[in-house]
């Protein structure tokens, strides 16, 4: 008797099995881009250089965030935020290089890729499994609110990943050279 309690109190203590994928909790990134950049560019000109620099942005499938007259700039600088497709990024450099003078930008890596075929297996599964069992959901409000928050959370983090996958948020200031 003794034992089999030992046994109990022994096997009631030991650390669960692992799980076996998938992990329906795991957390996925929102970040909409990939990667941030901070740089500065000098040009001559500033006033001649910004349509230039916006130029170069919209060339390499790049968008201001905000118009320039919405962002930050006094006589001779311009805060200029862009955001692009991060294979585009360092042929946007280069083409700001001509320019004007432009050191390597610090980057700042936010989030690993979002893995789409988890996520949208993981979305079949919950809403399959909803379909079929909603009687048994019915009967259980939390579980069947905590699978609906699920589906949500699964269909926004795949709606963020389709739409920004591997884009750059680059911070850009256009400074008149001294």
């Amino acid at each position: 008797m003794i034992t089999a309690l030992l046994l109990a109190a022994a096997t009631a203590s030991a650390a669960p099995a692992p799980r076996p994928k998938p992990y329906w909790i795991k957390q996925y990134s929102l970040t909409p881009y990939r990667e941030t950049w901070t740089g500065e560019l000098a040009v001559k000109k500033l006033d001649a250089a910004l349509p230039k620099v916006v130029a170069a942005v919209e060339k390499g499938g790049g968008r201001l965030v905000n118009p320039l007259a919405h962002s930050v700039g006094a006589g001779t600088e311009q805060q200029v935020s862009v955001i692009l497709p991060l294979k585009q990024a360092k042929p946007l450099l280069a083409a700001l290089r001509k320019l004007g003078k432009a050191a390597d930008p610090a980057v700042r890596a936010h989030a690993e890729k979002v893995p789409l075929d988890e996520v949208r297996a993981k979305l079949a599964k919950l809403a399959a499994e909803k379909n079929e069992k909603w009687g048994a959901l019915a009967q259980t409000p939390a579980a069947s609110e905590a699978v609906d928050e699920m589906i949500e959370h699964l269909a926004t983090v795949e709606a963020v990943a389709r739409s920004t996958d591997g884009e750059v948020l680059w911070n850009l200031t256009v400074k008149e050279a001294r």
